[in-house]
């Protein structure tokens, strides 16, 4: 389960991509802790766009403490462009976001929570999750938006838990296309190579680099076609 949690949130617009975010990476639910906005306004449907379903689906939950959003959840992270880097405030010692991704995937039930626009999260509420994150930044100027944080983080959620993609859906060469490109180019790595050795060495390089490209079917029918036809040219000139 991934739980987005944000407390005290202040803007419409910020809210209305949010919920865009969360069904874009299929999050479980948006906790909202005492909302400063009307989430069923027209500026927040309007930014959800297509992701304003979301809305009416169940999993936008209100609570008045962060506490009731945080239960039975296995790990909460909070995030925070104000860390400590020198002294012992051990409050404010934070991970990178990426170190947060490799420990969440010892866990079923994961919680990110995020703070305000204006003042991002007190440390009374930093006090309630497990681990403070933060994401790289320029450090001149570390404070991201609240729905780009959301974004970015959705994202690394989304890749670290192995989620769809569209482009598993792309129609990917098959072993007998590979084979077929793999005796086109060996006859025509024949043809240009000037002894056995540099034969043998040409055609290695270019079925590692099929293996490597991941190519789709027309991709590499394109392929096949030219390097047929440069090879039956080369055999005429020869």
């Amino acid at each position: 389960m991934i739980k987005v949690v944000i407390v005290g949130i202040e803007g419409e617009i910020n809210l209305g991509f949010i919920v865009r975010l969360c069904k874009n990476f299929e999050v479980d639910e948006l906790s909202l802790i005492k909302p400063q906005v009307n989430i069923w306004s027209e500026e927040v449907k309007r930014f959800a766009a297509n992701g304003v379903d979301y809305l009416y689906s169940g999993r936008v939950k209100i609570y008045d403490h962060i506490e009731e959003a945080l239960k039975d959840i296995g790990i909460a992270a909070c995030t925070s462009a104000v860390v400590d880097t020198s002294s012992g405030d051990v409050l404010r010692k934070a991970i990178e976001l990426e170190s947060f991704i490799e420990i969440a995937k010892l866990y079923t039930n994961i919680a990110v929570v995020f703070g305000r626009e204006s003042v991002g999260l007190t440390r009374e509420e930093i006090a309630k999750c497990d681990v403070l994150v933060h994401i790289a930044t320029n450090p001149s100027y570390p404070v991201l938006n609240l729905s780009h944080a959301v974004a970015i983080t959705l994202y690394k959620l989304y890749k670290m838990l192995n989620k769809p993609s569209l482009l598993e859906k792309m129609d990917k060469a098959d072993e007998e296309q590979l084979r077929t490109a793999e005796k086109y180019f060996d006859d025509l790595a024949r043809l240009v190579a000037s002894d056995e050795r540099q034969h043998v060495m040409f055609s290695m390089a270019f079925r590692h680099l099929l293996r490597k490209a991941s190519l789709t079917k027309s991709e590499l029918g394109f392929l096949v076609t030219f390097i047929r036809r440069l090879s039956n040219k080369l055999t005429k000139c020869v």
